[in-house]
């Protein structure tokens, strides 16, 4: 919801406050969806202490691809539900080939934790809920995403999702942790690669400011287009025009 407001600070107001339908989805993001269900299938399994196989972890690929397709896809020109199909399935057999033998400590956990500036002490007064997609031992948080290309050095350090991902794990826990983000690639031969990071205290003070500056923006009424190439591939673009 930060990154969505951040980005179009009135596609968050028509999805989250208007709370309008959308008209049809992106391919790709269903696409991320499907993966995300099979690897949180396939860990939760590996934190039930079971060894899941191949088949099983395609399988739940399958019928949430098929799910995804019930409602209104619109493909890129170089995608397609079948070729999505097959890549989802390359995918998912590489990501289990290269499976990270430490075991899962928590999947998709959720939290709820008060925003405190963790470098003054402050309660900025919000609340922040979110889910850790994949937790590791030795305080490792993992996120996963699938994308069309790599990420930049510059990129990762900024990576949103990472910074309030180390804040919220350090308001639960008083630890920061260790921040991995693990990309499945659909390029023409897939690939998986891992990015390892970190966050300083004065990092997550800043991630902790940001998210106050936001609430306040939107409490305000500050919902404004922002027109970018994104907007060919908005839901709502219709709704902005």
């Amino acid at each position: 919801a930060l990154q969505l407001y951040l980005g179009c600070p009135l596609k968050y107001r028509f999805q989250y406050v208007d709370k309008l339908a959308k008209p049809w989805r992106a391919g790709a993001l269903a696409f991320g969806t499907s993966v995300h269900a099979a690897v949180e299938w396939f860990q939760k399994e590996r934190l039930a202490g079971r060894s899941p196989q191949l088949d099983a972890v395609l399988a739940q690929f399958d019928a949430d691809w098929y799910a995804q397709n019930v409602e209104p896809l619109v493909f890129s020109d170089k995608d397609s539900r079948d070729s999505l199909h097959e890549k989802g399935h390359e995918l998912l057999r590489l990501y289990l080939e290269q499976a990270n033998a430490v075991q899962p400590v928590a999947v998709e956990q959720p939290f709820e934790v008060p925003v405190v500036d963790p470098e003054t002490g402050e309660d900025l007064g919000l609340t922040l809920r979110g889910f850790l997609d994949l937790v590791e031992e030795g305080d490792v948080v993992v996120d996963l995403k699938t994308a069309a290309r790599s990420i930049g050095s510059g990129d990762l350090e900024r990576h949103l999702q990472l910074s309030v991902y180390a804040l919220g794990y350090l308001l639960l826990h008083g630890r920061i942790p260790a921040l991995r983000l693990d990309m499945l690639l659909k390029t023409k031969v897939a690939k998986l690669e891992h990015f390892t990071t970190s966050r300083s205290l004065s990092d997550l003070s800043w991630t902790a400011r940001l998210l106050k500056r936001a609430a306040l923006a939107i409490e305000a009424g500050h919902f404004y287009p922002n027109p970018s190439w994104r907007c060919t591939e908005c839901e709502y673009f219709a709704n902005c025009q």
